[in-house]
């Protein structure tokens, strides 16, 4: 029918496994065509662990997925809150998919994500990975913080571990406001940050990571800036004003001075804006932003290849198939008043709550986009691999048509087509775990909607490819084959 044109296409060799296209209209316009039947003709189904979430449950019902028990192994799709336990990978067929990563808390657990900066600080140059302020986990460093603290006065900022949405988080003036009782890293404050209209605000951005042998990393062409809701002033009296520090949603938005944005096409309203508001208000006050945003893909890069060798040697130890793992990360960026971002933290699970009409916008587009980008393989999965699927969907066909055999045909198609692939100049010399990787990136690229693709690109070999640890030459494979000219 006309709408599985619409929402599907084929990929793999040959051609001949369907992806689901996701469409956001599904959602956002009430009257957009029915999308359910491709979803419901392969029963494709998707489980919640740990958590649920209702914008992910409306896409997928959308798409004619339907809710299974979180026991079950019946699934396309699995949508986890948590950190992903290695076991849970090993029993997975080809054809399903898990948001997270093995090990990707050395990414979003504050104190991994310093610890691994700084080791690549030491290895290949702090100037190159100068974009995480000074931190100290305690209390194990908490001597080490004493003695810088006698050199810079701070303030600095308090953190947990391992929490998010601002939750525990404090400013302090002298070692002594620090608890000692439990595990906290302490960062050196940013005290110049940019400002507009006198407002603190940060940027919410959506990275997309689709593999982590080669690296393959998207940030979402939209995300979010978020003010404080007090006007900034600078003196230490203040300190105990969480509002006018902390940009987090949930902190400000219990603040009386908080103003909501009702509008899905107004974007510069209120305490959160879209990131293109931002830029284009940049802009219009002379700031370059395209220079900006190269910073900012930079420090991405450099953060995700600082955790690349433990993650990808993770996933080399557990993953049972190349495409099972796909994440979703929220990078927290502040920009100071020289147009230099830090990476404030990374978010396992960014929230995904629509609290006004331009974030479920925002959030719809790039979650449609994301489960697009990732290949969701069309497939029965009560059916437990692709080959045997593709058998049965033979076979009935098959019966339908009760012609001769077509095994010949078939085998001499498949032969020149092998052929074809050896003669190819992207894929000649490749081998065929080679030839799999590069048509996978080059799929994906067909597929990426409003994701970007910012590693690999033209330039990113010779930007960034002295920093990768992990010893595979699937990245300069990539490299070569994308950017032949290069």
């Amino acid at each position: 029918s006309s709408s599985d044109n619409l929402n599907i296409v084929w990929t793999g060799y040959g051609k001949k496994n369907p992806v689901m296209i996701f469409k956001s209209e599904t959602i956002l316009n009430k009257k957009y065509m029915n999308m359910k039947t491709v979803g419901e003709r392969y029963h494709m189904a998707y489980k919640f662990t740990n958590s649920e979430c209702k914008i992910i449950r409306n896409i997928l019902q959308s798409h004619g997925f339907h809710e299974i028990h979180p026991n079950s192994s019946d699934y396309n799709l699995v949508w986890s809150n948590g950190h992903l336990k290695p076991f849970t990978l090993r029993s997975m067929s080809e054809f399903q998919k898990i948001n997270h990563f093995p090990r990707s808390y050395e990414l979003t657990r504050k104190d991994r994500l310093f610890k691994n900066i700084q080791r690549m600080q030491q290895v290949k140059g702090f100037k190159h990975f100068d974009f995480i302020p000074q931190s100290f986990v305690l209390p194990g460093e908490y001597q080490d913080f004493c003695s810088m603290y006698l050199k810079d006065k701070g303030p600095y900022i308090v953190k947990p571990v391992a929490s998010s949405r601002g939750r525990g988080v404090f400013l302090v003036n002298h070692p002594d406001q620090v608890p000692l009782d439990e595990n906290v890293i302490v960062c050196k404050y940013i005290a110049s940050p940019l400002l507009i209209d006198g407002f603190k605000f940060d940027v919410r951005l959506y990275i997309a990571v689709t593999s982590y042998d080669p690296l393959v990393i998207y940030l979402f062409e939209e995300g979010l800036t978020r003010f404080a809701t007090v006007r900034y002033e600078k003196i230490t009296k203040h300190i105990r004003n969480q509002c006018m520090h902390l940009t987090n949603y949930s902190v400000n938005k219990k603040s009386d001075d908080y103003v909501r944005n009702d509008d899905p096409d107004v974007e510069d309203y209120g305490n959160k804006w879209s990131l293109g508001a931002l830029l284009r208000y940049l802009r219009t006050e002379g700031k370059d932003t395209a220079a900006l945003m190269m910073r900012i893909e930079d420090v991405i890069i450099k953060t995700i290849i600082s955790v690349e060798l433990p993650v990808a040697t993770a996933c080399k130890m557990f993953m049972p198939h190349r495409g099972n793992c796909f994440e979703l990360y929220g990078f927290d960026v502040l920009i100071d008043e020289n147009l230099k971002p830090w990476i404030v933290e990374v978010n396992l699970s960014p929230s995904l709550a629509c609290d006004s009409p331009m974030d479920l916008k925002i959030k719809s587009n790039m979650l449609c986009d994301l489960f697009s980008l990732t290949g969701l393989v069309c497939h029965d999965p009560m059916v437990k691999t692709i080959q045997q699927s593709r058998r049965n969907l033979e076979i009935a066909s098959k019966l339908a048509r009760s012609k001769r055999p077509t095994s010949a045909s078939s085998y001499s198609q498949i032969a020149n087509q092998k052929k074809s692939e050896s003669k190819n100049p992207t894929t000649a010399g490749l081998n065929s775990e080679e030839i799999k990787i590069f048509r996978r990136v080059k799929e994906e690229d067909a597929r990426r909607n409003g994701w970007v693709r910012i590693f690999p690109s033209a330039d990113t070999w010779d930007t960034h490819s002295q920093f990768l640890q992990f010893n595979t030459t699937h990245n300069l494979m990539l490299h070569q084959r994308l950017y032949p000219d290069r």
